[in-house]
């Protein structure tokens, strides 16, 4: 292993911080903000492995990148002897929790914090596999995981990579003041950018190397069992899809019985992932349209009225500091999706912004309903699937909101 930096905890050198961030590292927080550095060696690279030390003791052993404002992040509680082999750990200890999910078919192997690896993501899209780095100091461990991944996905859910993508593109990155790009590791290019997946026996169609997230919404997957279960009770449903992307909650609709799809999305990529998906599940050129049209254009100019809507936009919310102006927006959404539900029709409307809470959430859907003077059951509240836990300790973790609406 050329990666040897990784060994001998004792080498490492230290990154001294407050007692704060020492308190937070006891109580399961796994980050130190820059305000939280009381020192460090200006002679070391921006970014290195390292030990974070308050009053002579070592409270944690991580990463450290002084660019970022999130400066340090804990791989494990204490003095680690050997970082390399609690890396394997780790990632053996993720494996094996998901390893009754992985027969269904694409499942989410590593979570990042939630599975106690800050800024790495790890997808599994049999016979492929995705590698997403978020951090710069999950670029330093990204050789020892391409090395040892193959084998222990051959080992664990007895699937042998064909292709392999290491995904290093998420906007996030920006903040770590690291470049973006991604790579093959293996396997053609023509094949990853043309993978397909399935999901409860509904066919999709991902690009692996340039397709949204790592090439598919696998977060969603209880929340489209919902929409399956509500368009199973209407014969024949009519559907709108907002924002479908390759088409994850129409296809599940059409899947499940309903009568019409119509998909929304001003991606012309996102549309021909949804054509391939609809050819892959052999659907019927009558019971689907596809709009390539901005969303709120297509809201504010479209007469016809649904059985079931479904929104599910890009987060909204970048910042914090840009909550107030998100949270508008997706009260716009939520109204003038409500106006397009026929009576009983049912609203299933999304958030993956992690600065809007689900209390706040579910009060901006309050004040959509009441300002088009309707009224509402919830029927669903739902988040992200099994395989992209929330750690207790680090709420910023749990990101997903999915709420069902009855229009009464």
């Amino acid at each position: 292993m050329a990666n040897r930096i990784l060994k001998a905890d004792a080498a490492l050198p230290e990154v001294g911080i407050t007692r704060r961030a020492a308190q937070r590292i006891a109580a399961g927080v796994l980050w130190v903000f820059s305000n939280e550095v009381e020192r460090c060696d200006a002679d070391l690279p921006a970014v290195h492995l390292c030990r974070f030390t308050h009053g002579g003791r070592v409270a944690a052993s991580g990463y450290f990148n002084r660019h970022s404002l999130i400066a340090g992040r804990v791989l494990a509680r204490g003095a680690e002897p050997d970082l390399e082999a609690l890396i394997l750990k780790r990632l053996a200890e993720a494996f094996r929790r998901r390893s009754s999910m992985a027969p269904a078919g694409a499942v989410r192997l590593v979570f990042s914090e939630a599975d106690l690896l800050p800024g790495l993501v790890v997808d599994l899209y049999p016979p492929h596999a995705v590698v997403q780095s978020n951090t710069a100091g999950m670029d330093l461990l990204v050789p020892v995981l391409l090395e040892r991944l193959p084998g222990m996905i051959a080992d664990v859910f007895g699937v042998r990579l064909q292709g392999l993508v290491l995904r290093c593109d998420a906007d996030v990155r920006r903040l770590e003041a690291v470049e973006l790009f991604n790579r093959v590791c293996r396997g053609e290019p023509e094949h990853l950018a043309a993978a397909a997946l399935e999901e409860d026996g509904v066919r999709y169609a991902a690009d692996l190397i340039d397709g949204q997230k790592t090439g598919f919404f696998l977060d969603q997957r209880e929340n489209r069992r919902f929409l399956a279960s509500r368009v199973a009770e209407r014969a024949g449903a009519r559907v709108l899809d907002l924002c479908c992307y390759s088409g994850g909650w129409g296809l599940r609709a059409l899947a499940a019985g309903a009568g019409h799809v119509t998909f929304v999305d001003q991606s012309r990529k996102a549309l021909d992932l949804l054509q391939r998906g609809l050819a892959a599940n052999r659907v019927a050129p009558g019971r689907a349209e596809a709009v390539q049209q901005d969303l709120f254009d297509f809201l504010a100019a479209d007469p016809a009225t649904y059985d079931v809507v479904v929104a599910d936009p890009p987060a909204f919310v970048k910042a914090r500091r840009n909550l107030a102006p998100a949270a508008k927006a997706y009260q716009k959404l939520n109204r003038l999706a409500w106006r397009r539900l026929t009576p009983g029709g049912v609203l299933i409307t999304c958030s993956c912004s992690q600065h809007l809470s689900a209390a706040d959430f579910i009060a901006l859907l309050s004040a959509a309903v009441a300002k088009e003077q309707g009224l509402a059951q919830v029927i669903y509240r739902g988040g992200q699937a099994e395989d992209h836990p929330l750690l207790l300790s680090m709420p910023e973790t749990g990101y997903l909101k999915c709420v069902g609406l009855r229009r009464l």
